[in-house]
């Protein structure tokens, strides 16, 4: 049974839809570096362009993106500057910089609609490419401390099935897929654990979003769920894939979590957003008295 709420989003049909006041969304995004895609857009430019404004204009009161890529030489695309110029507040966990002059930084970014009062750092990986940050952010008086996940990566992205042709080419494609998911399983647990013991010491409800690049049946995700609860699993509907790639469709690998002391009251799969070879998903929250 516990694998079938990890599954299909099934609780949310027995809930009430009245809505609710007094609430906050969370929207968590791996938007690929700007990678775009070429066979979703024609114009790689205007794609980026799109994102961009995307990312600056979205509807979130917090925003969490992964793979997020800031390019401090170019006037269009150095987007932290222009979130300092239309007073968001946020926090950009960011890899080493570069010495070269046209450099970009890549990491996580938390952008918040509401003051954020601490944030830091958790770890980072040894490729300084997946990462866990977290914001303190005051929500109308009440402080909530978000944290942003990108965990170590499953590798699928440079297999594409469609260069396999044969039955021999194609088994084998699969069996390095599997092969894929199974590797940085080590590195995960232990990155859960240290995110598990985190969230166990936070002065603050915490709600932990992001890329978790592991399926709902996997020791990390079922490890959390015994400090958190899933959004998506308390508040979503159907099956609620997030990975668009290539490789496969049918992961969930992005996720929403967050402590007894909040409440899930909204959970959003946005399959209409197709920058990326993953989808957004937005959370609606609400305060505990």
């Amino acid at each position: 049974m516990p694998y079938l709420f990890s599954t299909i989003g099934l609780k949310s049909f027995f809930k009430s839809d009245n809505s609710h006041s007094g609430t906050f969304t969370v929207l968590n995004y791996n938007i690929g570096s700007f990678h775009m895609r070429p066979y979703a857009y024609k114009n790689i430019d205007s794609a980026r362009v799109a994102l961009k404004n995307w990312i600056l204009n979205s509807n979130g009161d917090i925003r969490c993106f992964q793979e997020f890529s800031n390019y401090p030489w170019s006037k269009e695309f150095n987007v932290i500057s222009q979130l300092d110029q239309n007073g968001f507040h946020y926090y950009f966990s960011q890899e080493e910089k570069p010495r070269h002059v046209e450099y970009s930084t890549t990491g996580v970014l938390i952008v918040s609609k509401f003051p954020i009062v601490a944030s830091g750092d958790l770890l980072a990986s040894e490729n300084g490419f997946n990462r866990i940050a977290y914001a303190d952010i005051n929500i109308n008086g009440d402080t909530v401390r978000i944290i942003n996940v990108h965990l170590e990566s499953m590798g699928l992205g440079q297999f594409d099935p469609r260069n396999a042709n044969g039955f021999s080419s194609v088994k084998t494609t699969t069996r390095i897929i599997f092969s894929k998911l199974k590797e940085g399983v080590f590195e995960r647990s232990k990155q859960i654990r240290e995110l598990s013991d985190f969230v166990k010491i936070s002065p603050y409800p915490v709600i932990c979003v992001g890329d978790f690049n592991d399926m709902p049946y996997s020791y990390s995700y079922q490890f959390l769920k015994k400090t958190l609860k899933n959004t998506f699993e308390e508040s979503g509907r159907g099956f609620g894939f997030t990975y668009r790639g290539e490789t496969l469709k049918v992961l969930r690998i992005d996720n929403q979590f967050y402590t007894p002391d909040v409440d899930a009251v909204g959970f959003e799969t946005m399959y209409d957003m197709k920058f990326s070879d993953h989808y957004p998903l937005k959370g609606e929250y609400q305060m505990r008295n």
